[in-house]
């Protein structure tokens, strides 16, 4: 079928509009999505001024609350618990009676032990009368052996036959040393009874709070021979054990004292730096600690100590520090994590810029400016969001940040880093003007 002419003119318009139109939506979408790119790329990267402040190093860590003074002590007297004096949480003086263990048996030892002693002081006494005897004895035979006269001879010979005044004398004075020696050993034995009884009873070695009781009341405690040996806490953890002192009995088979005991006004941080970081602190160095239980609070703490020896954790060299805090929130509890922040050198009244823009490349560090040339610069302290311009720029250049944002790590060279600018910058350095640079491609 052949259309007419006019109507054959009428589709051929239709087509040619068609194709207007695609071709005008193609364009639109051209411009849209592929020029529109181009402006984006093209716009510079954002900048700030350079500004004069103080430049701020640290490192940082995590770690807990601990008490600085702690204590498990153990019955030294072996025995069965009659009485616990104590509840968990109960807060004590140093000597506090704490439990008490059946005390018939070291009294038993006690009375025997004073029995040997007098025995002991008896025969003292005994061999002091015998020594005297002996030298009466013997000073008499020297006389009568000095005697010219028949009698005199005839005494002196008759000593002869029963015994040398001379070795009378001798074993009488080893008789009086050794009965000496036992008299001291008793006493000695007594002294012991005595504190065996006494420690009976088990005293605070310290003033704190109880956080633990390992014992019950029917159990059987302390050391089967009632000896002690030293034992010291943990590296800056300032513990001790035992009866009331720093040695320590011989333990339950738990491993623990019949009590644990924490000085809960005298906590501590204890945390962990990686070597890299632990080379930079040093005893006396200002810190601060934020609490994850009180995220709001900064604490000022002091580095109390770093452990000369390392730590090894799957491969990871970490050596500990312990802090000392200067005041403790109310609400403070042992076990609580803690953030450490360690100020390790500071800069004052220097300029500086944002990390970020700084770029590294061995010894060398160069800022781009925002004219786009590129310019080396002297750097000093590189703390955490900022680094210290020693030479190359001055006060109010203005250098580009490179894509990244303020407050990267220390010691990073700004590259690779994405997200926004900040405003805010720290104390010292005011506010940076950010700014956008007019202009094309770099």
């Amino acid at each position: 079928m052949v259309l007419p002419r006019h109507k054959l003119r009428g589709l051929s318009l239709l087509n040619v509009a068609l194709v207007a139109i695609v071709a005008a939506i193609a364009v639109t979408a051209y411009f849209l999505f592929f020029r529109s790119d181009q402006p984006s790329a093209a716009a510079t990267r954002p900048s700030v001024a350079v500004t004069r402040g103080d430049v701020i190093a640290s490192v940082s860590s995590s770690g807990t609350l601990a008490s600085s003074q702690t204590a498990s002590p153990q019955f030294e007297t072996s025995g069965t618990v009659t009485q616990i004096l104590v509840k968990v949480g109960q807060v004590v003086a140093k000597g506090a009676a704490i439990a008490k263990v059946d005390p018939a048996s070291a009294e038993r030892q006690l009375r025997i032990a004073e029995q040997n002693q007098i025995a002991a002081a008896n025969s003292v006494t005994a061999a002091e009368e015998s020594l005297d005897d002996a030298e009466d004895a013997k000073e008499a035979a020297d006389e009568a052996s000095a005697s010219p006269t028949p009698t005199g001879q005839a005494q002196a010979q008759g000593q002869t036959q029963t015994q040398n005044p001379e070795v009378a004398v001798s074993n009488a004075e080893a008789s009086l040393a050794r009965a000496k020696a036992d008299k001291e050993q008793a006493d000695q034995d007594v002294v012991a009874a005595k504190s065996a009884v006494a420690a009976t009873t088990l005293k605070a070695p310290i003033a704190g709070t109880i956080t633990a009781i390992n014992g019950s009341v029917g159990s059987v405690a302390g050391s089967s021979s009632g000896s002690s040996s030293g034992s010291t806490g943990g590296s800056g953890s300032g513990s001790t054990s035992g009866q009331g002192s720093t040695s320590t009995s011989t333990t339950s088979a738990a491993g623990t004292g019949f009590a644990d005991i924490s000085d809960l006004k005298a906590l501590q941080v204890s945390a962990a730096f990686p070597e890299a970081d632990a080379i930079k602190i040093k005893a006396g160095q200002s810190a601060t600690v934020t609490l994850n239980a009180e995220p709001g609070t900064n604490l000022t703490a002091t580095l109390a100590s770093v452990s000369p020896t390392p730590t090894t954790t799957n491969g990871v060299v970490s050596y500990s520090a312990t802090f000392s805090l200067a005041k403790l929130p109310a609400n403070a509890r042992m076990g609580q994590t803690a953030n450490v922040t360690v100020q390790t050198a500071k800069a004052t009244n220097v300029l500086y810029v944002p990390s970020t823009a700084v770029v590294t490349s061995g010894t060398t560090n160069t800022v781009t400016m925002a004219d786009g040339t590129s310019r080396e610069v002297e750097i000093g302290i590189k703390g955490g969001s900022f680094t210290q311009i020693k030479t190359g720029l001055n006060e109010g250049d203005q250098v580009e940040l490179l894509q990244g944002t303020i407050g990267g790590g220390t010691g990073q060279t700004g590259q690779g880093r994405t997200g926004q600018v900040p405003g805010q910058f720290p104390a010292g350095g005011g506010q940076f003007p950010v700014q956008r640079n007019a202009g094309g491609n770099r």
